[in-house]
Order: structure tokens, then sequence, then C-alpha cells
């Protein structure tokens, strides 16, 4: 968080002689009757420098009030991929030997969506299977460490660590690799949004028995304990269609399309088609969460903009912004106040925390 810290003391000169601070106070300026103004409507002190923090003063006793003007970063969602590399990822999108091959198509899109979203995601990367072509679903296949762990600023070393991976894995264990994803999420120590992005090409095979219906309770499961899975997928029969959607479906994600016999897997047939997808899924978890680096002062006398634009203090979550907690540490938009600064940016937020009987709107 960058944050300015501006004095909201009444000017130390006496009545008649020239005041310094830079812009309109109650009074004209250069006449000591009032504070300046800076570009945020904060006040100024007497010699244009910022004063003391003493949120308790009353005004006109001489002492600053503490008035703060902060422009505020949004916290970044954390994503885990979960990428399928069994071998099956080298045939082509529909299950032939033709090219380009689904692991072709799905590398680049993952990296070039990774890299965009580097500042607005912390990505880390679970790949499954473990082993090689050694039959199916033999022991070494079953998913154990997370490879590459979530972090910010991470897209280099995730998308290094996908192009050093080879889709020469044995069976598809995806309910082991999301269970071991879900382990790994629960000892994340912070409260960001937390999320499964699956990449695969269909049918779990691992445990051989059951396997979509262990794979799908995974997914649920993953639900249950707070992290949605989005699926990408590529297709290339019926079953692996319904496979899909039900892992879709089991997410809390599914895509969304007025068609009800669409696919609730996001589709992955061309590279294009991936990154339009993988886009949208970026942008569906982007947060609204701001947060601050100490509580307000005064927690009922904090302003909110967007741009010049005021945001209402709403408590219902309806539309406006609220706190997320009794911490008061991080301030989340929503309704129509989040849907703005997805479009306008997150840079363009800013809030202000007030002096007592000092207006904000």
């Amino acid at each position: 968080m960058l944050a300015a810290l501006s004095g909201c003391a009444a000017s130390t000169a006496s009545d008649g002689e020239s005041g310094s601070g830079n812009g309109s106070g109650s009074g004209a300026p250069g006449t000591g009757a009032g504070p300046g103004i800076d570009d945020f409507g904060g006040a100024g002190g007497a010699d244009g420098a910022p004063g003391d923090l003493d949120p308790g003063a009353e005004p006109g006793e001489g002492a600053d009030c503490g008035r703060q003007n902060f422009n505020v970063e949004r916290k970044p969602a954390s994503i885990l991929l979960v990428l399928d590399r069994s071998a099956s990822m080298l045939d082509d999108p529909n299950g032939d030997d033709g090219t380009p091959s689904k692991w072709d198509i799905v590398v680049p899109a993952l990296q070039e969506v990774i890299t965009s979203t580097n500042e607005a995601a912390s990505w880390g990367l679970k790949v499954f299977p473990q082993g090689h072509r050694a039959g199916t679903c033999s022991e070494e296949s079953f998913p154990s460490d997370i490879l590459i762990p979530i972090a910010m600023n991470n897209a280099s070393t995730v998308n290094q660590a996908i192009s050093d991976t080879e889709a020469e894995g044995d069976g598809t264990p995806t309910g082991d690799a999301i269970n071991k994803g879900v382990e790994y999420l629960k000892t994340l120590q912070n409260d960001d949004p937390k999320y499964i992005l699956l990449a695969t090409d269909g049918d779990p095979s691992c445990p051989k028995s059951a396997s979509d219906e262990f794979a799908v309770q995974a997914v649920a499961n993953a639900a249950a304990a707070g992290f949605h899975t989005f699926v990408v997928g590529i297709a290339s029969s019926e079953s692996k269609v319904e496979a899909l959607n039900g892992l879709a479906v089991a997410g809390l994600e599914p895509r969304q399309d007025p068609d009800p016999l669409a696919p609730k897997f996001y589709l992955a047939s061309t590279k294009d088609q991936l990154v339009t997808s993988l886009q949208t899924i970026t942008g569906e978890v982007s947060t609204c969460l701001f947060p601050l680096s100490a509580p307000p002062p005064n927690p009922d006398h904090v302003g909110v903009f967007i741009g010049d634009q005021a945001v209402m203090h709403d408590t219902t979550g309806a539309d406006g912004w609220d706190y997320t907690g009794p911490d008061m540490m991080t301030i989340k938009l929503s309704g129509a106040a989040c849907d703005q600064v997805a479009n306008s940016g997150a840079g363009s937020v800013k809030v202000i925390f007030g002096c007592k009987d000092d207006p904000i709107y």
C-alpha cells in the first residue's frame, strides 16, 4: 500500500499573517484562516508538511487530526494449477496422432495467461501423474509433492516448470491430484481467496475402479473446504465430455452458457480458445479485496473512491464497500462497485481515513 499522510492541524500562523498551505482551505489562501488541501482532498499542514498523527484531537486545538489518503492495491487470488501430463495429452484434440497435440495447445496458452496475470494472481503448480509410461496406474503414478508452491509474482517460475514438464505420464489419477492440492492449500496461512485450476483432457483413470466418481468426490470435497475448482479440458469423446462436465459442476465454478446442453467446463480445442477460456477464469477470480496497512483511527469516518467517484458504505454486501472482518484490515467492494473496478483497474481505488468532524464526501 502506498500511503501519504497529511496534517489536518489549523495553521500556526496568526490571524492576518501569511499561511503556507498549498490549496484552498476554509479561508482564502495566504490568510492563515484554514489549512491547505492536497490533491485528494486531504488537508496540508501549516508548512505544507505532514503533521503528527492524533486522531482524537478536536479541530481548532492546534493538534493534527491525522487525515490519511491511500492508493490501495488489490489482494491477488491464489491459484493452484493442477496440470494433466498423461501420455494421452500427446494426441490431437480428436484423439489421433495429428498435430498440434493437446499438450502443444495447452502449454503456450497457459504460459501466456499466467504471464499476463502475474500481478493479479499468485500462481502455483501441481502436475500429475508423477510416473512415466510403465503401465496403467502404477504405484509411482500417484501424485505427491506440489511442484511449485504458490507465491506472488511467480509467473516465470511456474512457466519454466511447465516448459520442463513432459507429457509422458502413466494414467490419470485426477482425484488423487486434487486431494493433494487441497492438502497443500490448507497449509497456507493467509486469507487470500484460493482456487484450483484443473487442466486435463478427460477421463480420470486411477484408481481403476470408480475413477470418475472418486475424482468428482475429490473436487466436491475441495469446494466444501473452500477451494472451488475451474475445469479446462480438451475432450475427444462423449464420455470425456461427460466426465469433465461432472468435475466442473462439482467444483462449483461451471462455465456459464445460456444453452443448457453446452459444456460445463471451459473449452480448449485450440490455443486461442483456451486463452479466452483462461482469461475468463482469471477475470472471475480477480478479487475486490483491498488490504489496509493499519485499521482506521475512526472506522465510521472512512471514504472509498473509484477515481473521483465516491463508493458508499454498505454493510449488506450488496453494492458498495464494507470491512471484511472485525479487525477492519481489509475493505471489500461489492456489486456495481466491484464491477467498475474490474473495468477501470484496481489502481484507481483510493481510501481516506478522515479526521473527526472532517467531511469525507
